[in-house]
């Protein structure tokens, strides 16, 4: 899956395509985080994705280049709370390409919103990983079907070209 964003994000940047890393990030002890799901709960508890620490760093080879742009979240959907909205605005866009972790939830949320406020969404099924393939398939052969196009990296690659 890294290596599949990897080339899309660099053929993305090859053709002007703008590139934003969405990242999930708390302060420690997650002040200001609502608790109000387990999945919250389990952000706050387990400390995964504290600022400055190991796992609230990108992926490795998959770090933020110069001329990207990053939105940080603290909900699943890129959208909630963010600055995602204006920059797409202010970019011009109006098609977005979802890759990342979380298939069934920080992907699956980020398209569903997306598409309810008018936007193109784009989902290549080989960057995106969850925990189980379970997971992952139902949300790539159920739930996603009704909001975006489900594809595959090469092709959204060949469709910029």
């Amino acid at each position: 899956m890294v290596e599949n964003v990897q080339g899309l994000a660099a053929a993305c940047r090859a053709k002007g395509v703008p590139v934003i890393h969405v990242w999930y990030l708390v302060e420690p002890g997650a002040p200001g985080l609502k608790l109000n799901a387990p999945l919250f709960e389990g952000v706050k508890g387990s400390n995964g994705v504290v600022r400055g620490t190991w796992g609230a760093a990108p992926a490795a080879g998959l770090e933020a280049q110069e001329g990207d742009f990053i939105v940080e979240k603290m909900r699943m959907s890129a959208w909630q709370g963010t600055r995602l909205e204006n920059l797409l605005q202010g970019l011009g866009r109006d098609t977005v390409i979802v890759t990342g972790a979380w298939t069934n939830m920080s992907i699956e949320h980020t398209a569903r919103t997306g598409a309810d406020m008018g936007y193109y969404m784009v989902v290549p099924e080989d960057g995106c990983s969850t925990i189980n393939a379970e997971w992952h398939n139902a949300s790539i052969n159920y739930a996603l079907q009704n909001v975006c196009t489900v594809t595959n990296c090469a092709a959204v690659k060949a469709a910029i070209a």
